[in-house]
């Protein structure tokens, strides 16, 4: 058996689909070494945080609803919840390497709610400002976790998306900021800012993790670790050159035409994932979970093809990706890590009425808010119906995946 220093560049430090675990992450208190139990709840909580003033709303019994408030809280708030913890608990098994420090869990759970908070009281600034440490604290944390040298694992190609994702993040962040100084001659920076931030970065860390984790949880076949071979040199270039384009479409959105940037991202989405994740194979694993994460992933080329193909209701087409895409596989595979790391693979393999009921309300969720847009006479109508569809999924999978993320142990 030949040592890691012994290897040569092209060779992968340990076969494909083997976990290791190092003997830091197995002595460190539970909630380091399954930080999932904890991110997974806070996402939620956001999540009805970000909806449920909606439903308020709708009934009358709020005053007003905050768009803007909305959009944060579920992209910035509840689903980087969902990311942070299935990253934190995903990478030091994947690499063989520490699991995250105190500081960096705390980090990562203060800022998605101070994020919220701010953005409730209107201070956006101070929003960003948040997010900006949480980027920064979990892109540390990936980078540190695959460059240590202690590490036994590489990542597959498709992570290159992952600190380009942040990036989008950043400066996404960074154009919002620069336009509240800068002044209305520059509400263009503003609305790339947005997009960059709302579906840039997100849409990056699907198809970087999806590469990983669409064919591991669908198929059972995990992904090569990276090397410096040729191939897979230009494998990264390409998962480079689809991330460029992705970020070039937000200017020509704002500057060109909308219809030829989402034209753009349906295209970038659905390469990514045909070729990185090979979706276009069905699911091979039994259980219903698996069989919407597959199609959950199919949304993303779905909605943006649709926000393309009639951009006067882009937005209906960009809730197919941010519901149909974003939540619903966020929901289901966060049901993949606590199921699994709770050991219950039978109930993985089935069909859990939970999972029935949340896809059933997710889209029902997902056609009561297209009808916002096309049915604008009883916009509040729909969104009340909208609000109350998407939490009830979130107490779906609460009634599933609840005991196994309160037990003490797997």
């Amino acid at each position: 058996m030949k040592t890691p220093d012994q290897r040569s560049d092209s060779e992968p430090l340990v076969p494909p689909g083997v976990v290791t675990e190092s003997d830091e992450l197995s002595a460190a208190p539970l909630i380091r070494r399954e930080p999932y139990r904890i991110f997974f709840p806070l996402g939620v909580a956001l999540a009805w945080a970000g909806v449920a003033h909606w439903l308020l709303h709708a009934v009358g019994a709020l005053e007003n609803y905050r768009p803007i408030f909305h959009a944060m809280t579920q992209i910035q708030g509840f689903l980087m919840c969902f990311a942070v913890g299935f990253l934190f608990t995903m990478i030091p098994r994947r690499t063989g390497s520490r699991p995250p420090a105190t500081w960096e869990i705390v980090t990562c759970l203060c800022c998605p709610i101070g994020t919220s908070v701010s953005a409730w009281l209107g201070r956006y600034g101070l929003a960003q400002v948040f997010w900006l440490v949480l980027a920064a604290t979990l892109l540390n944390f990936i980078v540190r976790r695959f460059l240590d040298r202690r590490s036994t694992r590489r990542p597959p190609n498709s992570f290159v998306w992952i600190p380009l994702s942040f990036a989008m993040g950043v400066l996404g962040a960074v154009l919002t900021a620069s336009f509240a100084v800068l002044g209305a001659d520059y509400a263009y920076l503003h609305t790339i800012g947005k997009g960059l931030v709302l579906q840039g970065m997100f849409t990056g860390l699907v198809l970087g993790v999806g590469g990983l984790a669409i064919p591991l949880m669908t198929r059972g076949q995990a992904p090569a670790d990276a090397t410096h071979a040729a191939t897979d040199k230009r494998e990264r270039l390409a998962h480079l050159a689809c991330a460029i384009i992705l970020i070039c479409s937000f200017w020509i959105e704002s500057e060109v035409s909308p219809r030829i940037a989402y034209s753009m991202r349906s295209g970038v989405t659905l390469l990514a994932l045909v070729f990185g994740a090979e979706l276009w194979r069905l699911p091979t694993n039994p259980g219903s979970n698996r069989r919407l994460i597959w199609f959950s992933a199919w949304m993303l080329p779905l909605g943006y093809g649709l926000a393309a193909t009639w951009p006067q209701y882009r937005i209906a087409g960009l809730h197919v990706v941010f519901i149909g895409g974003f939540a619903l596989m966020a929901l289901c595979v966060s049901t993949q890590v606590t199921l699994g790391h709770g050991g219950d693979m039978k109930r993985l393999a089935g069909r859990p009425w939970q999972l029935t009921l949340l896809a059933g309300l997710l889209a029902s969720s997902l056609v009561f808010r297209v009808a916002m847009e096309i049915d604008p006479a009883r916009f509040f109508t729909w969104m009340g119906w909208a609000a109350a569809a998407f939490l009830g999924a979130t107490l779906a999978w609460a009634a599933l995946v609840g005991p196994y993320l309160l037990a003490r142990r797997a």
